[in-house]
């Protein structure tokens, strides 16, 4: 029956996790709420504020069936919600994968996890909110089934295909996770190097087929579909070589890995110094406990703890190693919360001299974590503060748009547009907070058209709030128009002439400077 079958479901789930969850839930709502209640967009939900989510030029060919469960609008409340659902449930099998055992670590956990930065740019990429935290959470149970006592690597390898096809950064969760766990268990479990080699052998192979599996595919699916990777962050060289640059990429990673956590450029702040005294707290509390533990007489263990430990920074950017350029955005970046976990799991790890030592030990990381966790809170309602403000401040030269647009002669016979260049101060797409949170900017939400994805935000908006419905022009028959006498004569935004018809075609001239 199924009152019986949810009563033993029920059962068999921890104290501990369930006091994860709902803290999860619990901080989820204060730092997300402003998003969930209200229609905050940027400019991709203008232009997917309902889209089939088809982005296999991207290589994310599951994208669009986990997000056919929901539903492909833009939806903030029933998204957002269901993003804080599934990291809570992520965080929760970051407790299991740790054997977490005290509930005030999993409370900070659940906290952390679900308030962590990369979850606000999320929230502000709200189309896909639901995809990309069920992608987190499979990346999650990848890395608990590759590190249980009897893991089971093929299903271990389908769940890191699934998560990277959902978004191919999540696979860094699941590295990060593996590496803490395997971590854990040489300091505090004083597993065997011979164990761990054993282990390590199999994760190899596993999370190597489940990549393979992922691209594999991706190649079926792109030729059913006669669909080509567009060139987008190098995504259509990563199959091939011929972008390879170790040192540019471990560049990238070391650079990225400084901007997020001590970016000093807005001066002294909490993000920083938190980050570096929970750095430097957890680099002490681990070095002691290997010489507490005797770690440092076995060579091997010592030196894969090293190994594990230089690791984690490539590990969490390892998508670099596709393309040396690539821009490493908040987005990308969940794979850095596992930091955070091993300073919160020293809560309940490790052997002091006195009890007193360890009291003060937890008291330090409690306050920590609460702090951090408050902060995060704060930065992602400022975040979304920062986000209506951009939203209405584009609305309102939306609607002026469209105004000059109906004021134009013949204007009403067109049923196409043209745009040329960008409002100023609309190309940021990160606001300059600590860290920066992407998909957010203090300008304008209208930006350029992207013709590498087939996007005009602007043409989008004018077709959703002004009730127009315009095919936008780009390629080649964007150069045609870009090449006449007329528009080359045309002033630049808000100038009187900066709309036109020309050839049954409305021409809008934001600038200059960056046409195409």
């Amino acid at each position: 029956m199924p009152e019986k079958t949810l009563k033993k479901f029920y059962s068999n789930i921890l104290p501990v996790w369930k006091v994860c969850f709902f803290a999860a839930l619990i901080v989820g709502l204060l730092a997300h709420i402003y998003k969930l209640t209200g229609w905050i967009p940027n400019w991709d939900s203008l232009v997917f504020r309902y889209d089939s989510q088809n982005m296999i030029g991207l290589g994310r060919w599951f994208l669009p069936v986990i997000c056919s469960f929901t539903s492909f609008y833009d939806l903030p409340f029933l998204n957002g919600i269901i993003a804080i659902i599934f990291h809570a449930l992520g965080a929760v099998i970051i407790c299991k994968i740790l054997n977490v055992s005290k509930k005030i670590t999993a409370v900070l956990i659940g906290s952390v996890i679900v308030s962590f930065p990369t979850v606000t740019s999320i929230m502000m990429y709200n189309y896909v909110a639901d995809g990309y935290s069920i992608a987190f959470f499979l990346s999650t149970l990848a890395a608990m089934f590759l590190t249980s006592k009897k893991p089971r690597y093929l299903l271990s390898a389908l769940l890191i295909a699934l998560s990277t096809g959902i978004y191919q950064a999540y696979l860094t969760v699941t590295i990060m996770l593996v590496l803490l766990k395997l971590i854990d268990e040489i300091i505090y479990d004083r597993t065997q190097f011979i164990a761990i080699l054993k282990k390590i052998s199999f994760i190899l192979i596993s999370g190597i087929g489940g990549v393979v599996l992922y691209s594999v595919i991706l190649r079926i699916v792109m030729s059913v579909f006669s669909t080509d990777l567009l060139d987008y962050q190098g995504i259509n060289s990563s199959f091939s070589l011929s972008s390879l640059d170790i040192w540019g990429s471990l560049y990238t990673i070391k650079e990225t890995f400084k901007d997020f956590f001590f970016d000093f450029s807005n001066g002294i702040n909490v993000h920083v110094i938190i980050n570096a005294f929970a750095l430097l707290f957890t680099i002490a509390h681990y070095g002691k406990y290997i010489v507490i533990n005797k770690i440092y007489k076995s060579f091997w263990n010592i030196f894969a703890v090293i190994v594990f430990c230089a690791m984690l920074i490539i590990g969490a950017g390892v998508l670099s190693f596709i393309n040396p350029g690539i821009d490493y955005h908040t987005l990308m970046l969940m794979g850095y919360a596992v930091f955070y976990l091993f300073f919160i799991i020293l809560y309940e790890r490790g052997t002091d001299v006195t009890k007193k030592h360890s009291y003060i030990k937890q008291w330090i990381i409690l306050i920590t974590a609460i702090v951090l966790v408050a902060n995060q809170v704060v930065v992602a309602n400022v975040s979304y503060h920062k986000a209506q403000i951009a939203y209405e401040k584009s609305y309102g030269t939306l609607i002026r748009i469209a105004d000059r647009i109906e004021q134009s002669p013949d204007s009403k016979n067109c049923k196409k547009i043209v745009i040329f260049g960008a409002l100023e101060n609309s190309e940021d797409y990160s606001v300059n907070l600590s860290p920066n949170i992407t998909g957010i900017t203090d300008g304008y939400i209208l930006r350029a058209d992207d013709e590498t994805v087939g996007q005009s935000v602007l043409c989008s908006a004018l077709n959703d709030y002004c009730d127009m419905n315009y095919e936008f022009l780009y390629g080649v028959e964007k150069e045609k128009f870009a090449q006449k006498d007329e528009v080359k004569a045309m002033g630049e935004w808000p100038a009187t002439n900066s709309i036109a018809v020309i050839d049954n075609t409305v021409v809008v001239k934001l600038n200059v400077e960056g046409e195409k």
